[in-house]
């Protein structure tokens, strides 16, 4: 939670910042009309880790007269694989935000609970034996985003985005050890909808692409509601997937459909007159 609040507020500072002026304007580094469509496609990949952030160290089961059966966890994330394709839309005129996108997304989440098992008495604490439990889900989302950049220079940009999904997880596989009788396993349904926040640095590679890494943080898990926190539930123990990606931007220049009149004064710079192929 705080890593998502430090990530928002940087950004509200670069936003801030960006409004004080500069000498020059700074170009565009997203393609711009009339030389270019303003939609394309766009794909992406990357990898998604499992952070633990909330895990319940010792939880307490069932209970006979003075002795008590104690639970030490151990959580630990691991990685799985992120890919997505879409489309994009340029946006104009509207302040802050330059583009919208939605497309599909596919998201293997995984990770780990460790625990130990032992028996607490007044007189001495008796070990009853360890074991580990392990998820794996893979996930295949639906998304859309609006998305604002900051300019840093003529091909250069910070990006911000917010957005949304929803999916169901294909597989979900999980692999127990004998847990303590009386504890309650928590568990990822397999429908899963969240928002979340993306923060990225991007580069106008060349006249076609523009490549985004960015690194996305969930803000709200709507289906496991989890009284309003980010986090996915697996076993005594909170996960907070994070993931690390890379966004590829397809620029397609404009090509006018057909030849103009021969008697017409001329067309914008970067304009193709030459017939589509067929």
């Amino acid at each position: 939670m705080r890593i998502g609040v430090l990530l928002l507020a940087f950004s509200l500072f670069l936003i801030d910042g960006s409004a004080q002026g500069y000498k020059r304007k700074k170009q565009d580094a997203f393609p711009q009309t009339p030389r270019f469509e303003k939609t394309g496609w766009y794909f992406g990949l990357g990898a998604n880790y499992s952070l633990n952030v909330l895990h319940v160290k010792e939880a307490e089961g069932t209970v006979v007269g003075d002795s008590s059966f104690i639970t030490n966890s151990n959580p630990i994330g691991q990685v799985g694989a992120f890919a997505e394709f879409g489309r994009y839309h340029l946006i104009e005129n509207l302040y802050f935000f330059r583009y919208w996108n939605y497309g599909i997304n596919y998201r293997w989440v995984r990770g780990k609970e460790g625990f130990e098992n032992q028996l607490k008495t007044p007189l001495a604490e008796i070990p009853l034996g360890s074991g580990e439990n392990t998820f794996s889900d893979h996930f295949l989302n639906a998304h859309v985003e609006i998305s604002g950049v900051n300019r840093l220079s003529d091909k250069t940009f910070l990006q911000h985005t917010i957005g949304g999904q929803v999916g169901y997880g294909l597989i979900s596989n999980r692999s127990y050890s004998t847990n303590l009788p009386g504890l309650e396993e928590k568990t990822q349904n397999r429908l899963n909808s969240n928002l979340y926040y993306r923060f990225g640095w991007g580069v106008r590679a060349s006249k076609k692409l523009i490549i985004v890494p960015s690194i996305e943080v969930p803000i709200l898990n709507i289906n496991s509601f989890n009284s309003g926190r980010f986090d996915m539930p697996y076993f005594n123990s909170h996960y907070w997937p994070i993931t690390f990606s890379v966004r590829f931007f397809l620029c397609r220049p404009y090509r006018m459909k057909s030849c103009p009149p021969v008697d017409a004064i001329g067309l914008p710079e970067g304009f193709d007159t030459e017939e589509p192929n067929k």
